[in-house]
């Protein structure tokens, strides 16, 4: 049934909602412990309020009296699982009903998906092989099936009413209804570490009647197919419940444990842990979104098993590495039966081995995937968009926007400028800002009574987008990106007249003055000072890692006005003449050997008091709003997309795609970038629907920018002798500077705040951890 996308929204927030509400109250983590110690696998009068909540027929067809929805909302339910540690069989059973569903329509399959559904019949699937000739063999006689051979690790066999059982029939896969009390069957079971147990089945001249073999051949392999991608993605999915509620209770226990007179959680190395747990757990709710919209989408069989391997990776990942870390971080107390966050760990290990481990599911996507990410190309035919006539952008819809602004960069940018390996200085880029300034697209984020685009969240997300795909030089652009939006908002109408007309000319160039050699990532503790003297402040101090400062015409500067205020408070915003006296700019040369940096010292300089934008003590405001929209960008999965491109060439032309140890490291980077994309756009959604961005957005920028540092440190071991050689180096028809792209990574975690800083501020600002 096709729902419009609001409504299905709507629908499944309410499942949602209605899912945690019923888990807290009547499935508490807590109840494991006694059901541990009954030996007890799950709790029926749990299991049967399940049933009667519709839970149990989410993927059963309508026709066998199920709901007939899809894996999404199977997944929310089995997220809200996860959080309780519930043992409940609802994720064996629904990989079951996927493969029943799958097979058609026979009064046998019927009667076992109205059992699934009515909650009254417990069946798992048996897949536990690793090819069709180890699966049990099914042979004819005397009209019936008899079975030979042996099926490992089949998940809660003791405890269901029948096993949907993975066979072969002459060579080929076949399932066969395997009833709990069939005898003539060996069974071994081995208990697990959740208190679950899995158990091998031994068939030796096993019989049962021919309707028990529901299928075989393609049909069966079929049925294989999406029941195994309903596992993966219902293992992710119960996984992420898992671990973010790991997350919270180490998160609590951090805030309340005191040790060595202070709370655990004012311990910096702890901040920096939980935060990087947070980050696993974020990353994969983004990548299990977006791998379960497009696993929806697909028609394509392998492309829904590739995405349903890469959420499982994802998810195992998190979900290890939070109950491991939660564990150490509880202390002695977290290795104890008695502590809750012992069962998530252990939930967290049975599933990882039911489902091959995240190693196995990397494994899986580097086989059926394509190890070659292929360059940007040019889109050539594609259709035509005409430009409003009256400028307004924003009738366009994003798509068409999307074409046309795509078409004209790529006719009009000059290719030798294509993703430079350094930041260009204004002599070299002049003519491509003044070309745009003549096209009208030099200031896509202004007003368009103010000589910009008026574009709206929305297409300014698809214009950055757009520039970054096709590796458009950034210009010294802080005029257009940071003074511009401010004076707009904050300025008064002569700083407007004054400074937006020559921004757009490319007569002003400015430059950043933040940071300072003892206060970089530490803002608030800069000590550059501005006193009034008359009608000008009279400002002294230093900045320093000012980006192409030399370049500029102009700067911005963050100074303290008030020395007796609070550290956040007594900064004030003001624009300076970088021709004014008193200035010396010196440049610093960065590792690769380029002046890109300058250190700037004020001697005395008086700048106008009209200079001030906004109000008196009130700059940090400003600058804090500016760094939150820097980091989205810094955030931008392109520079990491291009750079897997360039190592997948290097590697092509080396010939390591035939090492198994580069292929598995090249498909990790490769998921990590794929990953990205899906946690960039959680945040560009928000700044495209106009949402202010919260602190959560560091961890935005930690993911991207050591994403791409790995990329580049695996980019100098894949160019072998070239790892080292400075420049261009040919790779087959392509010129790569590896050497470039690494030192590019090393100033990428630092800018924007460094990486240790955004963790500083998650802690606090997300995960609320203490001081003292």
């Amino acid at each position: 049934m096709n729902r419009p996308d609001a409504e299905l929204a709507g629908q499944r927030e309410l499942l949602r909602d209605s899912a945690r509400s019923f888990c807290q109250r009547d499935l508490a983590a807590g109840r494991l412990h006694a059901l541990r110690a009954a030996k007890t696998v799950y709790d029926h009068a749990a299991w049967a309020a399940i049933a009667e909540l519709g839970w149990t027929g989410i993927l059963v067809p309508e026709a066998a009296g199920g709901l007939e929805l899809g894996l999404a909302d199977a997944a929310i339910v089995a997220e809200e699982l996860g959080r309780v540690v519930a043992p409940e069989p609802f994720v064996e059973t629904a990989i079951a009903a996927t493969a029943l569903a799958a097979l058609g329509t026979t009064p046998a399959i019927e009667e076992l998906l109205s059992g699934i559904a009515a909650g009254t019949a417990i069946v798992v699937l048996s897949t536990g092989a690793r090819d069709v000739d180890e699966l049990p063999r099914v042979e004819s006689q005397d009209g019936n099936c008899v079975l030979e051979g042996i099926a490992r690790h089949v998940p809660l066999a003791e405890a269901a009413d029948a096993v949907l059982l993975a066979c072969r029939v002459g060579g080929r896969a076949a399932l066969l209804h395997l009833p709990r009390t069939t005898p003539g069957i060996d069974r071994l079971r081995a208990e697990c570490a959740d208190g679950s147990h899995h158990t091998t089945l031994r068939f030796e001249s096993t019989t049962l009647p021919a309707a028990a073999l529901l299928a075989s051949g393609p049909e069966a392999d079929a049925a294989l197919a999406v029941a195994g991608d309903a596992a993966r993605l219902l293992t992710a999915a119960y996984a992420q419940g898992l671990a973010s509620a790991a997350l919270d209770l180490t998160r609590a226990y951090l805030g309340t444990r005191v040790q060595f007179g202070r709370r655990l959680g004012s311990f910096q190395a702890l901040q920096h842990r939980a935060v990087d747990l947070l980050l696993h757990r974020e990353l994969t709710a983004a990548t299990l979104d977006a791998v379960l919209e497009e696993y929806t989408a697909s028609a394509d069989p392998l492309e829904r098993t590739v995405l349903a391997s890469r959420a499982a990776h994802r998810a195992l990942v998190g979900a290890v590495a939070i109950t491991r870390d939660a564990v150490q971080m509880h202390g002695a107390i977290g290795f104890t039966q008695e502590c809750d966050v012992g069962l998530y760990l252990n939930r967290a290990l049975v599933l990882a081995a039911r489902c091959g481990h995240a190693g196995g599911q990397l494994a899986r996507v580097a086989r059926l995937a394509s190890a070659r990410i292929e360059a940007v190309t040019a889109t050539g035919g594609a259709r035509s968009v005409q430009a409003p006539a009256d400028g307004d952008w924003e009738a366009l819809s994003d798509e068409d926007f999307r074409t046309l602004v795509r078409a004209w960069f790529e006719a009009e940018y000059p290719a030798d400028l294509r993703y430079p390996p350094r930041r260009l200085h204004w002599n070299e880029i002049k003519e491509w800002s003044l070309k745009l300034s003549r096209q009208g697209w030099l200031a896509p984020n202004w007003p368009r009574e103010y000589g910009g685009m008026g574009l709206g969240p929305s297409k300014l997300m698809v214009f950055i987008e757009e520039q970054e795909r096709w590796g458009v030089a950034r210009a010294p652009d802080m005029g257009i990106t940071m003074v511009g939006p401010l004076l707009i908002k904050h300025g008064t109408p002569e700083q407007r007249s004054a400074y937006l007309p020559k921004i757009l000319a490319g007569e002003n160039i400015w430059c950043q003055g933040y940071s300072e050699p003892n206060a970089g990532s530490d803002l608030a503790s800069l000590r550059t000072e501005a006193i009034i003297d008359g009608d000008d402040f009279v400002v002294t101090g230093q900045k320093t890692w000012t980006t192409l400062a030399q370049d500029a015409t102009h700067i911005f500067l963050l100074v303290r006005t008030d020395k007796a205020a609070k550290k956040q408070a007594g900064i004030s915003f003001l624009l300076v003449d970088m021709n004014t006296p008193g200035i010396t700019v010196r440049p610093i040369r960065n590792l690769a050997g380029n002046p890109e940096f300058c250190e700037l010292f004020f001697d005395a300089v008086r700048v106008p008091r009209a200079n001030l934008v906004g109000e008196m003590n009130k700059g940090w405001t400003i600058a804090k709003a500016l760094l939150g929209f820097e980091r989205v960008f810094l955030g931008s999965p392109k520079q990491s997309q291009y750079a897997l491109q360039r190592l997948a060439r290097i590697a092509t032309e080396r010939g390591l795609f035939a090492d198994a140890a580069f292929s598995e490291r090249y498909t990790r980077l490769r998921l990590d970038v794929l990953d990205l994309e899906a946690f960039y756009r959680r945040f560009a959604a928000i700044v495209k629907s106009g949402g202010t961005l919260g602190p959560e957005v560091s961890l935005l920028k930690i993911w991207a920018t050591e994403t791409y540092a790995r990329l580049t440190e695996a980019m100098l071991e894949a160019a072998g002798p070239d790892g080292g050689t400075l420049g261009q180096v040919a790779f087959g028809a392509s010129e790569i500077d590896a050497v470039a792209a690494f030192y590019n990574a090393r100033p990428a975690t630092i800018y924007g705040g460094a990486n240790e800083i955004q963790r500083n501020i998650v802690a606090k600002g997300v995960l609320d951890l203490p001081d003292e």
